[in-house]
């Protein structure tokens, strides 16, 4: 298998971290030098040709072929067999309902999240616990900025232009967590999505950063709080509907749980309670042009006092368990209307 990409001679690695940044192809963090040996050892780990090629990436749309795509995770540090979990990131990335043109040229501050769930997550020691969506872990450090390389390198989603975020956030250097299968009252997200328990999946959404929610005391408590959380103006939900993802900590899943509460009837519960009048929502400044494309049709927008739900519909509400035991769970919500929906693809690793 012969390796196409250009090849630069540099004396040293600080002359390699300096030459990164001059010619735009690190993130603004250091990377790691791909050498020929180490991108071979991804692309012969994979056992694909490196010329296939994932399609092209937008904005810039560079064709993402294997070889390039193994460059990328070995500037971003990870180990070959994280290499099936950043292709499968890609693939739901690249299906046209994420729309991830939109996602990377947005003003919005949305970023796509890779949820790993399935067995692949204890194999490769991934964080589902304590501080999971902060630093301290390779496997989810690693993955997840090989993600965002594949974004700046491949897609060419630069600041500025054609990237319009007004503000952004840190997930564009990284963003990538693990569902907890050990402490998980409920089916894994990629069971509830249509995958077999014994299959290895990723989930990518994009996704605002995790907002907290202190959480605490029995079920209704804790829906009470979570519900309020949602029932209120700020994120895309209200004006452009859309999906939201909710991180639930093993403490207050096993406390709704053993209450009864399934993940659908938490859904269903947030969904049915949740909500803003639509005189609240024109006080703020709504816009009609959107709402009326996006909104359930059932609004009657002659009805100041029609409630307006978080979502079309509960099933637009997505839940995981992940985080350390304690109080606090995490909204994060997504793009709206327009893209990032959450889509599952399973992780084909190389058969050995």
């Amino acid at each position: 298998m012969t390796l196409t990409s250009e090849r630069i001679e540099l004396n040293g690695y600080h002359e390699w971290v300096e030459a990164a940044f001059e010619r735009g192809w690190s993130d603004g963090l250091p990377v790691i030098p791909p050498t020929v040996d180490r991108v071979q050892q991804f692309v012969d780990y994979i056992g694909r040709k490196p010329e296939e090629s994932l399609g092209d990436v937008p904005p810039k749309y560079g064709e993402a072929t294997i070889e390039k795509l193994a460059i990328q995770c070995v500037m971003a540090g990870c180990k070959p067999e994280y290499f099936p979990v950043v292709i499968a990131a890609l693939e739901a990335m690249m299906e046209p309902a994420f729309n991830l043109n939109g996602v990377q040229t947005t003003t919005h501050m949305n970023e796509p999240l890779v949820i790993v769930s399935g067995p692949i997550a204890k194999k490769l020691g991934m964080n589902w616990g304590t501080r999971v969506f902060g630093s301290g872990n390779r496997a989810n450090g690693t993955i997840g900025r090989a993600v965002k390389l594949i974004q700046w390198n491949i897609g060419g989603s630069f600041p500025g232009e054609p990237d319009k975020s007004t503000f952004a956030h840190p997930g564009q250097w990284s963003y990538c967590i693990a569902e907890d299968p050990d402490n998980n009252p409920w089916e894994p997200l990629h069971v509830e999505r249509g995958f077999k328990p014994e299959q290895s999946c990723v989930t990518v959404f994009g996704a605002e950063p995790p907002h907290s929610i202190i959480c605490f005391g029995q079920a209704s408590e804790v829906l009470a709080r979570l519900t309020d959380h949602l029932s209120g103006t700020g994120p895309n939900y209200y004006d452009v509907m859309g999906e939201t993802l909710l991180g639930i900590n093993p403490t207050n899943a096993a406390i709704l749980a053993t209450a009864g509460y399934t993940k659908k009837t938490i859904k269903e519960y947030i969904w049915y309670n949740s909500g803003i009048t639509l005189g609240h929502l024109k006080r703020t400044g709504i816009q009609m042009a959107y709402v009326e494309k996006t909104f359930p049709k059932w609004v009657n927008y002659g009805n100041d006092e029609q409630r307006i739900p978080i979502a079309v519909q509960p099933e637009d509400l997505h839940i995981v368990v992940a985080g350390g035991a304690g109080k606090f769970c995490v909204a994060c919500p997504g793009w709206g209307a327009l893209g990032g929906f959450a889509i599952t693809k399973e992780i084909k690793e190389p058969r050995r």
